[in-house]
């Protein structure tokens, strides 16, 4: 059986190959530059993007995927805003994107409009808002999602048809998959007895009063849990959805998970340990006792959501929850590796920079 199983599959493999070079040559002679994006709308374009604007709220990830390609370092390109507080990686890597003003993410498409960009690259969150009146207005749009890792896989795929560069969309999935397949590989030999129960919550503050929020089950943040092999203390208690739910310190207690680990988009999250730490109803839990509240990584993005660097995330959150199977693992060289394979830097002064930047970013977490 297994003989007939390896036959049939030296049959198929060559079929599957034969097909996919075909279809990647029909693409290069086409006179079009086309895709599908995430609201299954194909746009095709006379002649391949070389002025894209960037447009709208959560401006920052159909970003982190454009730049993933070489041809962001030489087209022309605008952008709404995407510095969630820690710095602008994007200008970090182009200076020259500040030699213009950037766009407010609540632009008027009338705003828009005045760019004349080829082709506009928004969040499918901004379909109803700006897309729809982009269409009536006969401007060229085209919407990412990039929530989760299966929309990842297959966005930078259809992002690679836009340009015409395949090979590098192709490259990227491998990158991507290399280092998943290390982590899972490892992680599924931890027995159930002895998997982690994981909270994360995303820490605001506002009058003094500190809040708390948990994710959407099908958000990458619980994804990321998942994958690997850790419990997610919090799944089927938001009931929202579509965005973070307030969560009770009630709840919390309730659930008195192993690990904690708090997250911020606007500021660094080591900046709410202290608050954790400091209040006396929060003593008597597990991860408080067994110091296990944490501060996410980041550097001028935090790695705990869909933006490219979420497989950082994911390594360190593996490292961090199963040390013992995680021991050879070294986060500063992940990190270096990770921006000079997926974002092409080779400067190691920004190099270190990044490094540098994570590595503060959970300091308080070595206390």
């Amino acid at each position: 059986m297994k003989l007939r199983t390896f036959l049939c599959l030296l049959l198929v493999f060559p079929s599957l190959l034969f097909a996919q070079a075909n279809a990647e040559q029909a693409m290069n002679q086409d006179a079009y530059y086309q895709a599908t994006d995430a609201n299954n709308r194909t746009l095709k374009l006379p002649q391949k993007p070389d002025h894209i604007l960037i447009a709208g709220k959560a401006a920052i990830m159909p970003a982190n995927a454009l730049f993933l390609f070489p041809e962001s370092q030489t087209m022309t390109i605008e952008s709404a805003k995407t510095d969630q507080g820690l710095g602008d990686f994007f200008s970090f890597l182009r200076p020259d994107l500040d030699q213009k003003p950037r766009l407010a993410q609540n632009a008027s498409v009338e705003e828009l409009a005045t760019k004349n960009s080829d082709v506009i690259l928004t969040k499918t969150s901004n379909y109803e808002a700006l897309c729809k009146k982009l269409d009536q207005l006969g401007i060229p749009n085209y919407t990412m999602n990039l929530e989760t890792y299966g929309q990842w896989m297959h966005e930078i795929n259809e992002l690679g048809k836009l340009l015409k560069n395949t090979a590098r969309a192709k490259q990227i999935l491998a990158l991507y998959d290399q280092r998943m397949q290390k982590l899972t590989d490892t992680v599924k030999a931890i027995p159930k007895d002895q998997q982690k129960r994981v909270l994360i919550l995303q820490a605001d503050r506002t009058d003094n009063t500190y809040a708390y929020k948990i994710a959407p089950d099908s958000w990458m943040q619980t994804w990321m849990v998942q994958t690997i092999n850790a419990i997610p203390v919090w799944e089927g208690a938001n009931t929202a959805a579509n965005g973070w739910s307030t969560v009770s310190f009630e709840q919390i207690a309730a659930w008195d998970p192993d690990i904690i680990i708090l997250v911020n988009y606007r500021i660094g999250s080591d900046q709410y340990l202290k608050a954790v730490y400091d209040a006396k109803p929060w003593a008597q839990l597990k991860a408080v006792k067994n110091h296990q509240v944490l501060a996410s990584p980041s550097d001028m993005m935090n790695y705990i959501q869909p933006v490219a660097s979420w497989i950082l995330g994911l390594q360190w959150m593996a490292k961090t929850v199963y040390p013992d199977q995680f021991a050879n693992m070294d986060m500063a060289s992940e990190v270096a590796s990770f921006y000079r394979d997926f974002y092409g830097i080779k400067d190691e002064q920004k190099l270190q920079t990044l490094v540098d930047a994570y590595q503060k970013s959970i300091a308080e977490n070595q206390v």
